[in-house]
């Protein structure tokens, strides 16, 4: 990697007294009285700064692997396939390849910056404009819901792990206790149909993977149609009908039943909580001390732990994909996955599905890239490292793509089905279409073995970052009490979770998790997405902000991102927001339909976490003295604590920061 940029004290003295920067550029509007209480607050923070001592990342790798491990989720392995597949194939790389460079690296950068300069958690870094620092309560607010109902997902995949090593793969059987007389395995399918491969044939003239459909046979007795019926979680709930619609039972796969009647025990609907199912509930145990134990020392374990978490789904992967790609059918579901339609480009939905592609698969606005990139030294270079954390992270969907669609097609192939018919996403490809897949195999332990480490990989390294983001803002804003109590904290937070998140293993729990699922971060991370770009452009100034980048790397950022930051990203954020309200549609699981009260509690989990934004610019405002623009001014103007992160500058950059409003606005910075 380059070196990072160590800017001398002559340098950096000669910057900050250029004009635009120093003490002659306060605002007219400033009086002395204001002026001296602002300096008194700024050597009072400047005193507290150089009393705390901030842990770093022990190299860049553990930057660069922590921030990978986080970005690259369940959504980069299980959903870009299914996206890219339903937007064109081949074609949708072309605008996937158009947002990575337009929104996502631009936003990723400017995120990192901004945690990187600063040196502080979300809830600090909003100091440059004291009217929206309850974004910093609002991130809070978010990591604590994700790493409250996220762990589920591990307890999960430890589950199927744990299973995955009988002598018999459970989801393969249809004579255990969770079994209904319905039950059907690939081996009944032959069996019945004298079909020497397995292949599914003629069952009683329909056959029904999952519970919501009814699926017909062609003429050649070979199933037509609704395979996503088995690979699609909101396609199954535990309330339905055992019989179709023409009278005849419906026969649903093994596993199927194995994820539904056995895994969550799933109830009748989100009312219909039950009993704790107590296998769910000690995989939660294990998963939260585990995480525990990885964060009990900040990022000091959890650096160290991402050497083996953040690397080992590549190697996973990368088996799974050459298994995989000997089997028969792979060639023809790999061709399937990146065969373009070009005339799906001129549709505007499928730009609008690489962008949310984009923007939520690099967990954009949520504050963890702040938190992971404070860690950072002063003079890392932070361009270099969004530029390569966005190609990792995006290629790893493009990658995974080509594992996933070759057990699809394999898949496809031993059902003689077209692959369209196998293709899904989400928790349904995880836990019922791809163990399913898996069990065809020689050697389907191993295999499945191979399979869950990696998903358990990938979602504890995006729970890892999230409850180090969760523990750094509480200790940011608690510093005394919470490094000297640190371990016995962390536990108690850890204890809390683990006692609140006992309701998703309950045989409700999933519909708890798919109401939470639908509405958290709908709308408030693209407008807190909105507003970063705004404020750092438009009130802090694009000029200071590129100062200040100057200051970390030695240069100021490309004109391009000026000219995103300032101009593009504000506008698709807006639409993007839009776009989210106007296609809302109230959640379902399967048949189940959320009731009006499930719905209003939906939006509740939707609109606390956004609170605290127009909360804490009112609370700013009525603390603010002055007349009503005064007071304005006074909110927009970085607190007595902001400064840089580098206690050898933070003194002369805070005795030069300039007035509340920038001499200079995007189309004078850009003009240069």
């Amino acid at each position: 990697m380059a070196a990072a940029y160590k800017p001398d004290s002559d340098a950096v003295h000669v910057l900050l007294d250029k004009p635009g920067v120093g003490s002659d550029a306060v605002g007219a509007n400033d009086d002395a009285s204001s002026l001296s209480l602002r300096m008194d607050k700024e050597e009072e923070g400047a005193g507290e700064k150089k009393e705390e001592e901030r842990e770093k990342w022990a190299s860049q790798k553990e930057y660069l692997l922590s921030t990978v491990g986080y970005c690259v989720g369940v959504g980069n392995v299980f959903r870009f396939p299914y996206v890219c597949n339903q937007n064109g194939g081949g074609a949708f790389l072309l605008p996937f390849i158009v947002c990575l460079f337009v929104i996502g690296a631009p936003m990723f950068f400017l995120e990192t910056a901004l945690g990187q300069f600063r040196g502080k958690s979300p809830l600090h870094v909003w100091g440059f404009c004291p009217i929206l620092k309850g974004i910093g309560v609002t991130t809070f607010l978010l990591a604590a819901i994700v790493f409250w109902y996220f762990n589920i997902i591990l307890a999960w995949s430890l589950y199927y792990l744990v299973s995955s090593f009988q002598a018999t793969l459970p989801w393969t059987r249809c004579d255990q206790w969770w079994n209904t007389p319905n039950c059907r395995t690939f081996a009944d399918f032959g069996s019945s149909s004298g079909n020497a491969d397995g292949n599914l044939t003629s069952v009683n003239g329909n056959l029904t993977f999952g519970y919501g459909n009814v699926t017909s046979l062609n003429s050649s007795g070979v199933v037509e149609g609704h395979w996503e019926a088995l690979s699609s979680l909101n396609e199954t709930a535990g309330n339905q009908s055992s019989v179709s619609e023409n009278g005849q039972p419906k026969i649903v796969m093994a596993a199927e039943e194995f994820w539904q009647h056995n895994v969550l025990q799933i109830s009748g609907g989100l009312y219909e909580t039950g009993e704790v199912v107590w296998y769910l509930a000690v995989a939660q145990t294990v998963v939260v001390l585990l995480i525990f134990l990885a964060l009990f020392k900040g990022i000091k374990t959890s650096g160290k732990v991402v050497y083996v978490t953040a690397t080992a789904p590549y190697v996973l992967l990368t088996v799974l994909l050459i298994r995989s790609a000997t089997l028969p059918g792979a060639l023809e579901g790999v061709l399937f996955y990146i065969t373009p339609d070009f005339r799906k480009l001129v549709d505007y939905n499928i730009w609008i599905q690489a962008s949310l592609q984009v923007f939520y698969s690099l967990a954009i606005a949520w504050g963890t890239c702040q938190t992971l990139s404070s860690f950072n030294k002063f003079n890392n270079n932070v361009l270099r490292d969004a530029v390569v954390v966005t190609l990792v992270g995006e290629g790893t969907s493009v990658y995974a793509g080509f594992a996933v669609f070759s057990v699809l097609g394999y898949l496809a192939h031993q059902s003689s089905v077209p692959v369209n018919e196998v293709v899904s996403s989400g928790p349904g490809l995880a836990f019922v279409v791809y163990p399913e897949a898996l069990s065809l195999m020689p050697l389907s332990q191993l295999w499945a073995v191979f399979f869950f480490l990696m998903l358990l990989t990938v979602v504890f390294d995006t729970l890892l970052a999230t409850g180090e983001t969760l523990f750094t803002i509480l200790s940011d804003q608690f510093p005394r009490t919470v490094h000297r109590h640190r371990v016995l904290v962390r536990a108690s937070v850890s204890v809390l979770v683990l006692l609140f998140s006992l309701i998703l293993a309950t045989q409700g729990g999933m519909y708890v998790y798919q109401l939470v699922d639908w509405y958290i971060g709908s709308f408030t991370t693209t407008i807190i997405a909105l507003l970063e770009c705004v404020v750092v452009c438009w009130v802090y100034g694009m000029d200071r902000f590129a100062e200040d980048i100057q200051l970390m790397i030695g240069r100021k950022p490309p004109m391009i991102m000026k000219i995103l930051w300032c101009f593009v990203l504000p506008v698709f954020f807006a639409v993007l927001l839009v776009f989210t309200l106007l296609m809302y549609q109230p959640p379902t699981y399967g048949e189940y339909q959320y009731d009006m009260l499930a719905r209003v509690i939906g939006w509740m989990i939707a609109i606390v976490p956004f609170l605290p934004i127009p909360v804490g610019a009112v609370l700013q405002l009525a603390k603010a003295k002055g007349s009503l623009r005064q007071r304005l001014r006074k909110v927009c103007t970085p607190d007595g604590d902001w400064g840089p992160a580098d206690p050898s500058i933070y003194d002369t950059y805070r005795a030069k920061m300039v007035a509340p409003f920038p001499r200079q606005n995007c189309f004078d910075v850009i003009r240069k």
